[in-house]
């Protein structure tokens, strides 16, 4: 399974149904990874943040939680097929979204996320949401 920014952010910030599934992923033992793009937002957020030290802290336990995986040249085609088909059909998704989508679709794992605007390629992808 894929971990996604937004359930990345919400385990981070300790919500109850994000903590709730990330116990029961651990449970079942299945193989979670935070995928490059989503540590790239990470990072991002942590560089903006008031509490910068606090952040860098908490997202070097995550990341020394899960496995890492990396954005492959496979993936990069995914991704980019992906984004023309949503663009022909008059509908658009962030360039790490749809990066991220393509990761899914390209390795048939799971997306984990809260974001709605996969809602767009759940026909493509298998999502995960809470």
């Amino acid at each position: 399974m894929i971990l996604e920014t937004s359930f990345l952010i919400d385990v981070l910030k300790g919500r109850p149904e994000a903590a709730t599934l990330a116990r029961e992923l651990d449970q079942r033992e299945a193989s979670l990874y935070i995928p490059t793009p989503a540590l790239f937002e990470l990072w991002l957020g942590a560089g903006r943040a008031a509490n910068r030290r606090e952040e860098i802290e908490k997202i070097e336990s995550l990341v020394g939680s899960y496995d890492i995986m990396l954005f492959s040249d496979v993936d990069a085609r995914e991704a980019g097929l992906l984004q023309a088909q949503l663009t022909r059909s008059g509908k658009t998704m962030s360039a790490v979204d749809v990066m991220l989508a393509g990761m899914a679709r390209s390795r048939d794992e799971t997306l984990v996320t809260s974001d709605r605007d996969f809602s767009m390629v759940r026909n493509q992808v298998r999502i995960r949401s809470y």
